[in-house]
């Protein structure tokens, strides 16, 4: 028996040998890193994949690090951890951001549990899944915010079966589809047969590989389309991917400027310069002397029985000849072309053709009146340049955009006022006083001034904010902003803007301020509440310990004496704890603000700020005694303690002056150092807490604070404020 047991003894011995070799054969070969670390953050034993993945050469080399300091990076992070789990029996994992031995962060998974006071965890480097995680959100990003911003756009993705799989844009309500509609069906199930037929071969080439673009209309609009094919990583071609954009506005635009040209070309074509006569074969047979001016010609006698089609630029001559051929056809026309003179110079023409006929009718010659129009074509490229730009700018935004001629006090209005402000452009004046009459009676006069102002003064930019009355009566808040352009002479005589709808962001904003108010008001009650109870139950619990103490002092006998010294440290210790009591309760609701008013909670607070910072506080109070609601006077309180603490932190000043001053109906607070001196950025930096907390603070009561400073001359915050009524 006793052999029987030795046997087993031994094949336990070696099986837990085993059991060993193939742990430590784990723990070394293991891809991920394994190690134990102390709550204290000590690590005692480390696998060398997570010597690696941390950049250090053995796993020994851990045993000198402290987790939180040199491992992860943030070290409050592990803290948390540690006194989450230290006495937890459950497994756990967590996410966080390591560091390694070079400083390069990266995320590691942590699955870990504590065992016997240690912590057992395993780590994976999912740095690259992170990366490509944000890396995929970014790009989520960017294609919302591209589909969102381009308004005239429709982006759409389809399988082989012409079946939409994602449709995304605005133009889609535009047709009468929506995204709803089209995803999950097929172009048959939701187009007509007869646009399905159209569309078809366009996007079964794209799929074939091929990159297609096209206009087609439906739904009575015009829409250009770029198709392309989507392919996977082994190149194969796995989808169609389309862009439509809505173009119907540039083609009406297109349209209406060409018209507009016609008539115009009409209206030159009466008040011709020159006068030439041309036979069949296009040979000249008479011209003017304005007319050889235009080509270069001294004498007629170097271009008569020449054909004119000679000087005319080659990439104008096929029309030329299609010109003369109709004319002796019967036929009248008009043409603009480009002569090259006969000592080299270029010049843009303008003719108009008709047929001359004998007295039988025969026609003999063409009769051509032109002008030139050199300078009238660079305008009208220059314009129809401007224009587009214009109109492309005014399409693409949602502003409402403006260009007001300074000479001529035209004013042009853009799509965006209609949608708006629900005006059709052409329903507005033509002059500035379409703008004028619409501004609100109360800020009319302060508007005209302040631009009027940029215009004579010679600016470049001008901008600010008013009501503007809107096509049902009702008024618009508006962010205006405007450049004004000059001439070579530096004569104003031009100005584009445009104007941006604020109104929800101004309503936004008196929600969120309104908001903030309620919430600085219960803020004040909370603390009012918890320095009554401090005040109360800590207070009156101190002082009944100190005569309890009084009480035992008389009781003591002389002997021993160790103990009256205790008993007077005692009594010191409360002392102690009754002034930093009276001290929380003050900062949390100073008691004089409540029982004596606004003027003399100003003084208090100077006097406690001189006593804590150091510095001379000086205090000047003047006017009637301000009858204000608790929460203005609470308002008022806290903007002077937020700038005294900005004094204390940043000014590095000796001297401060307080004054405040009071009137029946407003009250003015000025806060005076003379520090360092705050910066034009700093003051204007809105993120700045400190800074925008006191402004809006002032606004929740139509107050105001303005900050300004100098280098080396010092600070002043000047508060602002009506008082509620």
């Amino acid at each position: 028996m006793t052999q029987d047991l030795r046997a087993a003894l031994e094949a336990a011995e070696q099986a837990l040998r085993e059991s060993q070799r193939q742990y430590r054969e784990i723990f070394e070969l293991a891809s991920i890193g394994i190690f134990r670390s102390t709550p204290e953050g000590r690590i005692v034993l480390a696998n060398s994949a997570l010597a690696a993945m941390l950049g250090y050469d053995r796993p020994e080399d851990l045993r000198a690090l402290d987790l939180a300091r040199d491992v992860y990076l943030h070290g409050e992070e592990r803290r948390a951890l540690v006194a989450r789990y230290e006495h937890s029996d459950a497994p756990w994992t967590v996410e966080v951001q390591w560091k390694k031995r070079d400083g390069t962060p990266l995320w590691v998974q942590i699955s870990a549990h504590a065992a016997s006071g240690y912590f057992e965890a395993f780590v994976q480097d999912i740095t690259e899944r992170r990366t490509s995680e944000e890396a995929l959100r970014r790009s989520e990003a960017r294609y919302r915010a591209l589909v969102t911003n381009l308004p005239d756009t429709s982006v759409f993705l389809y399988d082989h079966d012409l079946r939409y799989v994602l449709v995304d844009g605005a133009s889609l309500e535009r047709v009468g589809m929506s995204k709803e509609a089209l995803e999950g069906r097929t172009i048959w199930e939701v187009l007509p047969a007869d646009v399905c037929e159209r569309l078809a071969p366009y996007r079964r080439a794209a799929l074939a590989g091929q990159v297609v673009n096209f206009e087609d209309t439906f739904g009575g609009r015009v829409h250009a389309v770029h198709l392309l094919p989507i392919r996977d990583a082994a190149g194969a071609v796995i989808y169609g991917m389309g862009v439509a954009v809505d173009i119907t506005e540039r083609k009406r635009a297109e349209a209406r400027l060409a018209e507009n040209e016609t008539r115009l070309r009409a209206i030159i074509d009466a008040e011709p310069e020159c006068v030439k006569l041309l036979d069949a074969e296009g040979r000249l047979l008479t011209m003017n002397p304005a007319g050889l001016a235009m080509i270069e010609a001294d004498a007629p006698e170097q271009v008569v029985g020449e054909r004119v089609l000679a000087i005319v630029a080659p990439e104008q001559r096929d029309a030329f000849s299609a010109l003369t051929r109709r004319v002796f056809q019967g036929e009248s026309g008009t043409l603009e072309f480009e002569v090259i003179g006969l000592k080299g110079t270029r010049r843009w023409l303008e003719t108009h053709a008709v047929p001359l006929r004998d007295p039988g009718g025969t026609i003999t010659a063409l009769l051509g009146i032109t002008r030139d129009v050199t300078k009238r074509k660079l305008a009208e490229r220059a314009l129809r340049d401007s224009e587009e730009r214009l109109r492309l700018v005014s399409r693409a935004t949602t502003d409402a955009v403006w260009d007001w001629d300074l000479l001529t006090d035209a004013l042009w209005w853009g799509e965006g006022v209609q949608t708006l402000f629900g005006y059709p452009p052409e329903e507005l004046e033509p002059g500035s006083d379409s703008w004028h009459s619409r501004l609100h009676p109360d800020d009319r006069e302060r508007v005209i001034t302040q631009i009027r102002s940029v215009i004579d003064g010679g600016g470049t930019f001008w901008s600010d904010e008013y009501r503007f009355r809107r096509r049902d009566g009702t008024y618009a808040d508006i962010y205006d902003r405007g450049y004004v352009i000059y001439d070579a002479g530096g004569r104003p005589v031009r100005m584009v803007g445009s104007m941006l709808d604020v109104t929800e962001r101004k309503r936004v904003e008196a929600q969120l301020r309104n908001l903030a108010a309620r919430l600085e008001q219960i803020r004040e009650e909370e603390r009012s509440r918890i320095a009554r109870e401090i005040h109360d139950q800590l207070g009156q619990a101190l002082t009944a310990l100190k005569m309890d103490l009084a009480w035992l002092a008389k009781k003591l006998p002389a002997r021993p004496a160790t103990l009256r010294p205790k008993l007077q440290s005692m009594e010191g210790v409360i002392d102690a704890t009754m002034d930093a009591m009276h001290r929380i309760v003050a900062e949390l609701r100073p008691g004089v603000l409540d029982d004596l008013g606004l003027p003399a909670a100003i003084r208090w607070l100077a006097a406690d700020f001189q006593k804590r910072a150091h510095l001379r506080c000086d205090v000047s109070v003047t006017g009637t005694e301000p009858r204000l609601d608790t929460a203005q006077a609470t308002a008022v309180f806290r903007i002077l303690q937020e700038a005294l603490t900005n004094v204390a932190r940043h000014a590095r000043a000796r001297h401060v002056d307080i004054r405040f001053h009071v009137v029946p109906t407003a009250l003015e607070l000025v806060v005076t150092d003379d520090g360092r001196g705050i910066t034009a950025d700093e003051a204007h930096n809105r993120r700045t807490l400190g800074l925008l907390g006191m402004r809006e603070r002032a606004l929740t009561w139509h107050g105001q604070v303005i900050v300004h400073g100098a280098p080396g001359r010092g600070t002043t915050v000047r508060v602002f404020m009506p008082i509620a009524a």
